[in-house]
């Protein structure tokens, strides 16, 4: 424990046989607080020189018997008189109240304060004891955050409306329509990671009325992504007008339309129609792509699943890709095909495992047996308990035909 010096005992000393009245005054000459004792009619009987400062008095003592209807505005005056009445009558102190002080000039402060009734010995009340502190650049600064907070609430409310109104026209638009082909079901999975997504599935019309189908998935996710799947939606249904039966070509003009429009992101894409329908029910399904090679075939014959190679192609979206040539795929009857985009093979549980694609060939080789649609829908369902998680990880897109 450290020894006291003869010097700070002195010190002590001293404080201790100072008078109270010297010890108020150097109380209310130095402290930085507004302190004040007012009489039972709310007059300054002693201020602080922090108090007197405020109101631009060089003595302290020049103050005593004015009241705060000498100093402030009548409505902040009458309503400091009402609460000091209060106390004085109910014995009953107010602590740390935010009183908002408006001057003649019009000008407002703001202080938090504490006034309390000052007893006599013989238990009566003879005043006010009082206690303020300036906190008018927290106020403002409260102020300052709270508008702020209510333009970002506001600009929030908007974005939400903005991405509701963005999610019901991407729901309208993808796909869109549907075609009804004889001997062909079609089924599908569209679901955005939010409210708006980056993965397109369209069918566009074409002069040769075949069954044209075009699947895409933007690069990022969001507002961006799904703007662009806008374009490409425009894109696609206007080179179909022109389908000459080569998807290699249908993508390259698709291409060359998006190529320097999307900064520095890029799509990957495949495109196919399927062909006349042959005596035994088989089609030619005509395939290519541009990064996108997922894609699977059920075989009923043999009830087993394929993993069907295609060409390698560059994205697109980037100078000088082209789309991957032409592919033949031939399916017969109860077979069927699925494309698909990677959010449902990196979907991830808490462990950091991903579905895969085996689990994805599981799932759809086990539900075989139910209507397309079913298939897909029991497969959502499987991704969905796999991760665990209230939210998606990414796009979650599927496109899957079936020969009847």
């Amino acid at each position: 424990m450290k020894k006291s010096t003869h010097t700070e005992l002195d010190d002590h000393s001293k404080l201790l046989k100072a008078s109270p009245e010297r010890l108020f005054e150097g109380l209310m000459e130095q402290t930085a607080d507004r302190i004040y004792i007012k009489d039972t009619n709310s007059r300054f009987v002693a201020v602080s020189q922090a108090l007197a400062d405020m109101h631009g008095f060089t003595n302290r003592h020049d103050l005593e018997g004015l009241s705060d209807f000498d100093l402030f505005s009548i409505e902040h005056a009458q309503q400091a008189f009402n609460d000091e009445q209060k106390i004085i009558e109910t014995s009953q102190p107010m602590i740390n109240i935010i009183e908002k002080e408006t001057w003649p000039d019009g000008t407002t402060t703001w202080v938090t304060s504490s006034k309390a009734p000052l007893n006599l010995s013989s238990g009566k009340v003879a005043g006010i004891l009082g206690i303020s502190r300036d906190i008018t650049e927290q106020k403002i600064a409260q102020e300052k955050l709270a508008q702020s907070e209510l333009r970002l609430r506001e600009q929030n409310q908007v974005m939400r409306s903005d991405y509701e109104s963005a999610h019901k026209v991407q729901s309208v638009m993808i796909p869109g329509r549907v075609p009804n082909i004889d001997h062909i079901n079609i089924a599908y999975l569209w679901k955005p990671m939010t409210s708006v997504g980056g993965d397109i599935i369209s069918f566009p019309r074409n002069p040769q009325k075949c069954l044209l189908f075009y699947m895409g998935d933007v690069c990022g996710h969001g507002a961006t992504a799904a703007f662009y799947t806008v374009l490409l939606k425009y894109l696609t249904s206007h080179e179909a007008e022109v389908y000459d039966d080569e998807p290699a070509d249908f993508l390259n003009a698709v291409n060359r339309e998006i190529t320097g429009r999307l900064g520095s992101g890029f799509v990957t894409g495949m495109a196919g129609h399927f062909g006349p329908r042959e005596d035994d029910g088989s089609r030619i399904l005509h395939l290519s792509n541009c990064g996108h090679p997922l894609n699977l075939v059920y075989r009923a014959a043999s009830h087993s699943m394929e993993s069907i190679t295609l060409p390698t192609a560059m994205v697109m979206g980037l100078p000088g890709g082209e789309a991957s040539d032409t592919f033949k795929l031939k399916l017969h009857q109860g077979d069927r095909f699925y494309t698909y985009t990677d959010g449902i093979l990196e979907a991830s549980n808490p462990a950091g495992e991903e579905f895969t694609r085996q689990g994805l060939e599981q799932c759809l080789l086990k539900n075989v047996d139910k209507p397309l649609q079913a298939t897909l829908d029991i497969l959502y369902d499987t991704v969905a308990k796999f991760t665990g998680q209230p939210t998606q990880q990414d796009d979650i897109t599927l496109l899957a035909f079936e020969l009847t």
